[in-house]
């Protein structure tokens, strides 16, 4: 229990003594305390309002200061995983095909990841970026950091591979539904859909990664 009958003084404790060295449910508990104490300090002041929001101030203050400090975030303070976090932010699978179709007829450029020209990995790379998810930049990097999915289990907005010029992930597009994919086609010279029943692609598939909820 606080001792200090001033606010303010109140506060520049609370300010100097909260720290990050404990688990993010403690400080709920924590800071629920702290701020009934000083919430009651500050009622019973005749300073009104003007000192709870320099209390407020300084209590977010530090608490914000510590997380920056120590390389936290705010959904680190709450309690949210990374995962959790980026999340927050993946688009629907119907969304993301939306967008790979505003480029349809995009030149294919070796390395383009740009509306001016994509290639394969540059083309689903930019897409998801535009929908609020981060994926790597090759293919062969996509098909390693995604979750399999199986073939028979593909959704709308997963992420089919094969291998052409190389061994391994080499190619990549976005499934469509309906046994359909888009992609940066080297052979169509362009942004173009095709379908996974083609002989060449049923020869050439490797699998499938979703980033996706």
């Amino acid at each position: 229990m606080f001792k200090y009958k001033s606010p303010l003084a109140v506060a520049l404790m609370l300010s100097v003594s909260i720290t990050f060295t404990t688990p993010a449910s403690a400080y709920a508990a924590s800071l629920d305390n702290l701020l009934a104490q000083t919430t009651k300090s500050v009622s019973d002041s005749s300073s009104g309002n003007g000192i709870y929001n320099i209390l407020m101030g300084l209590l977010l203050g530090k608490l914000l200061g510590n997380a920056t400090s120590k390389s936290d975030d705010l959904s680190k303070v709450l309690g949210l995983t990374n995962t959790q976090a980026s999340n927050q932010a993946s688009a629907s699978g119907s969304a993301i095909i939306a967008t790979g179709q505003k480029y349809m007829g995009v030149p294919y450029v070796w390395g383009g990841e740009t509306p001016n020209g994509f290639d394969c990995s540059g083309f689903t790379q930019f897409v998801m970026k535009q929908n609020g998810v981060t994926i790597p930049r090759t293919a062969a990097e996509q098909f390693a950091a995604g979750t399999p999915v199986a073939k028979n289990n593909l959704k709308v907005g997963d992420l089919v591979f094969f291998t052409t010029y190389k061994p391994g992930a080499s190619h990549v597009g976005f499934y469509m539904g309906d046994g359909k994919f888009i992609h940066a086609s080297s052979a169509a010279k362009q942004v173009a859909i095709s379908s996974l029943d083609e002989q060449y692609y049923v020869d050439h598939y490797v699998g499938a990664r979703s980033y996706i909820k």
